[in-house]
């Protein structure tokens, strides 16, 4: 890049994280500004997803130039990383979501019954769309491009936690907008969840998992010589979640189980490992 063109983007090198944040944002709200103007489908709101990853790339595109994107798109070829991750990848969300639902009672839930569960082969290309949208579609964005930088100048959890931080900050348009008109987004359940328990308490319980699961994919991204595809399909196995609670994932209460199992998952994360690399063989991963 010559010095002319440097010097049109001197903010963006001198703080692309902030640049990154800030127009993963106005991508994202403006696409949920435009649904909840009624001026495109509802059903466009799900393509604000991708806005932290088209903002990963542009971001790198100006900073690093093809090199940079080489190295980021590079990440998604690494799949040799052990079975054992892959299992996790692929899997750890069913006994999670499981198990936690025996919780769910304390919190005036209800447990899942195995007896209401049925073999399903629309799961695979639900699957795929979850890796597409949910994986790719976000961590080549909040993984790929800002984890790497986070920690190059913080330790793994401090990472993860400044992670969470600004992927929830990333939602409160959304949450702002459900709170304004809670059926305006059909395909998302925080209307529901705020019908049911407020604003405040619908933020603090995304505030409370977004840790944790912040925790879990440093954890993987660190420890599979930061692999993107482990960590989309990871994303993607949120199918799960879809799959074995369906439309009770509206009632906030069905989800405080699953949740409980997510804290303590990276809990026994950051014990294990240390909060400095997340890993006890390997180095964070760092731009």
């Amino acid at each position: 890049m010559t010095l002319e063109r440097r010097g049109q983007f001197n903010f963006v090198h001198k703080y692309p994280i902030g640049s990154f944040f800030i127009l993963a944002v106005l991508l994202g709200s403006g696409l949920v500004f435009l649904v909840y103007q009624e001026i495109i489908p509802a059903q466009f709101a799900l393509s604000s997803a991708l806005s932290a990853t088209i903002a990963g790339i542009i971001i790198t595109a100006i900073t690093e130039g093809k090199a940079g994107l080489k190295s980021l798109f590079r990440r998604i070829l690494i799949w040799r990383a052990g079975a054992g991750y892959w299992i996790f990848a692929l899997f750890f969300l069913v006994p999670a979501v499981l198990v936690g639902s025996s919780f769910n009672p304390f919190f005036n839930g209800q447990v899942i019954s195995l007896t209401d569960l049925k073999i399903s082969f629309d799961i695979l290309p639900m699957f795929i769309v979850f890796f597409i949208v949910a994986g790719l579609g976000q961590d080549i964005g909040w993984t790929g491009f800002l984890l790497p930088r986070l920690q190059a100048h913080y330790t793994s959890l401090e990472s993860a936690l400044i992670r969470a931080g600004l992927i929830l900050a990333w939602h409160l348009p959304l949450l702002l907008f459900s709170l304004l008109q809670p059926s305006a987004f059909p395909d998302f359940p925080y209307g529901d969840w705020i019908v049911q328990k407020g604003f405040l308490i619908t933020l603090l319980s995304m505030a409370l998992l977004s840790l944790p699961w912040s925790i879990i994919f440093t954890w993987l991204f660190n420890n599979t010589k930061g692999s993107l595809l482990l960590v989309a399909a990871f994303h993607g196995s949120e199918v799960w979640l879809a799959y074995l609670l369906g439309m009770r994932s509206k009632n906030i209460n069905n989800l405080w189980g699953y949740g409980l199992i997510i804290l303590m998952t990276a809990i026994i994360i950051t014990v294990i490992t240390g909060p400095l690399n997340f890993s006890r063989k390997h180095k964070r991963i760092v731009s």
